[in-house]
């Protein structure tokens, strides 16, 4: 080629290379299908979806997506935790907004949230490139690694402490870095904005409490007798509200402290997601991982129990829907593609329809013979349904009016969400906080199996000092009929973690939807139901690398 031709060429190469980083991040792919978890509520929370004017009273364990608002009225309090346990804590009379909950193609998270007022704790744990930040007023706060730091925000002032890790505080003129036990005061309303930094932190009772729910959930975490897999964001509450076995047959499996005849998803509400469909909110405090991911199953004289598979996969439900004379129904998914047992639980289609709370009281149970299976709702979501709670008024007392001045100190009385503030103070008095602590929300496991104790008794190990059935085998629990030749199961000891992927465990991730057309919880397409594992979840739930709090 002539020189005289590279000359005429040479304008366009540049160009073409200055173009070229344009389109490269153009054609980057971000997914929104991210799904994050109200994990504690007390008092009176409100909650917004977005495009919504209404705001509705928030229930604990309910999906949060991206647009979600979030706001807690005076004594009121709650905690969002993510995927891999990472988490934002509100007190009293503050407001977040989720701004971007998404994840590019190699599966990278991409957290972007709005701190508007109010204080608030956040404990973020990135994976591989993973991007964590917080709109304050104009400045913005990153955090590049593994950090715990808090925020208050009031007309007038601003404050960021860094109890480990370290934030970065961008405004428009300058930037900061602030290290571990630094904390940077500055007023965000004026003109010229004085970013003043010192050393040192006093700490106050919200900052004890955050404290002891970290502490909670790593001690939970290692006294798992069955360890993580894929997400982990409600895994500790396991350890907390029921127990581990070995089911011959199936695999490792886990069953929840309630009352005797409890089924799963006869507690909560059915609320509408657009692009998910139907999805289970429960109102159990454990009631996050067992109804999102893997599959139930029954066991004659024993009850119900959870297999989590590889939880790889959000879905709204696993259930499959039926409907008969005047009433919808559903039945936990088991094995895969069959129900857990041949029973439907009912209610009319209006409870479904409009977002009614559901109850053991107010549903009935038949034979799945007294029903057809079906594959879409005979009827349109109203607009109870597309609220994720009950209707508060415009006068709610989650109103919040901002108080210049005010002292952010208040936390909840307990630590575990519907937990009991004295148990909890008696369990931790007169010695160190070295064991998790557990809740008995009733006396039998899975709804059948009668392990004795009191309602809502606490113990470092859930059978010590209890009376138990024939078999108790001291800190490991129950021996469930094995010596009898029954093959029954065996209730895991704490703290000698166990792997969940059992060459018998069901319960893999490749379950059929209860709406009928997802077969894969990867990648599965969705459906008017929105049950079955995949649907909705589509690709977000890659795995985590096991952090926690």
């Amino acid at each position: 080629m002539s020189s005289k031709a590279l000359r005429r060429l040479f304008p366009l190469i540049v160009v073409g290379i200055l173009i070229f980083p344009i389109i490269s991040i153009a054609q980057v792919k971000i997914s929104h299908v991210r799904v994050v978890r109200l994990s504690y509520v007390s008092g009176t929370v409100g909650l917004k979806r977005p495009a919504s004017t209404e705001w509705a009273k928030a229930l604990v364990n309910t999906p949060i997506q991206e647009g979600f608002e979030i706001k807690t009225s005076a004594n009121s309090y709650a905690e969002v935790e993510f995927e891999n346990g990472s988490a934002a804590r509100l007190g009293e009379l503050s407001q977040i907004s989720f701004e971007q909950l998404a994840m590019d193609e190699d599966g990278n998270k991409l957290n972007r949230l709005a701190f508007e007022r109010g204080y608030t704790t956040f404990h973020f744990l990135p994976e591989h490139h993973d991007a964590y930040s917080v709109k304050m007023a104009e400045s913005t706060l990153t955090s590049s690694g593994k950090s715990v730091f808090r925020a208050d925000l009031e007309p007038g002032r601003a404050r960021v402490e860094v109890f480990s890790g370290s934030v970065e505080i961008a405004e428009a003129s300058q930037t900061v870095k602030l290290g571990k036990n630094k904390v940077l005061e500055f007023d965000p309303g004026a003109s010229q904005v004085a970013f003043n930094t010192k050393q040192g932190i006093v700490k106050d009772s919200w900052d004890n409490w955050t404290s002891q729910r970290d502490t909670q959930a790593q001690l939970a975490m290692n006294d798992q007798a069955v360890s993580a897999r894929g997400s982990i964001y409600g895994w500790s509450d396991l350890d907390a509200y029921g127990e581990w076995g070995y089911f011959p047959g199936f695999g490792y499996g886990w069953s929840p402290f309630a009352s005797m005849g409890w089924s799963p998803y006869t507690m909560g509400m059915w609320s509408w997601y657009p692009g998910m469909g139907y999805t289970w909110i429960s109102g159990e405090p454990w009631g996050w991982m067992p109804y999102h991911y893997g599959n139930w199953n029954f066991a004659s004289g024993f009850g119900w129990f959870w297999m989590p598979g590889n939880a790889a996969g959000f879905s709204p439900a696993l259930v499959s829907w039926y409907s008969g004379p005047g009433w919808v129904g559903w039945a936990p998914i088991g094995k895969p593609g069959v129900a857990g047992q041949s029973i439907v639980t009912t209610i009319a289609g209006s409870a479904v329809q409009n977002g009614m709370q559901i109850s053991p009281q107010n549903v009935n149970l038949v034979p799945i013979t007294a029903g057809a299976r079906i594959t879409s709702m005979p009827f349109e979501p109203g607009a109870g349904a597309m609220l994720p709670g009950p209707r508060l008024s415009a006068n709610s007392e989650t109103s919040i009016v901002p108080n210049a001045g005010m002292t952010h100190s208040n936390a909840p009385s307990s630590i575990l969400t519907g937990g009991d503030p004295a148990i909890e103070s008696s369990l931790q008095a007169g010695h160190s906080f070295n064991q998790p602590l557990r809740a008995r929300l009733g006396t039998t496991l899975g709804g059948q199996y009668n392990v004795g104790g009191t309602v809502g008794e606490f113990h470092g190990d859930a059978f010590s000092g209890s009376r138990g059935p024939r078999g108790m085998n001291g800190s490991q629990g129950p021996e469930l009929s094995r010596r009898a030749g029954l093959g029954g199961p065996t209730i895991m000891p704490h703290g000698q973690q166990q792997s969940s992927n059992s060459s018998q465990a069901s319960g893999s991730g490749m379950i059929s939807s209860g709406g009928g057309g997802v077969s894969n919880a990867a990648s599965g397409p969705m459906n008017s139901m929105g049950t079955g594992p995949g649907a909705g979840g589509g690709g977000h739930g890659g795995g985590s690398s096991g952090g926690h709090h």
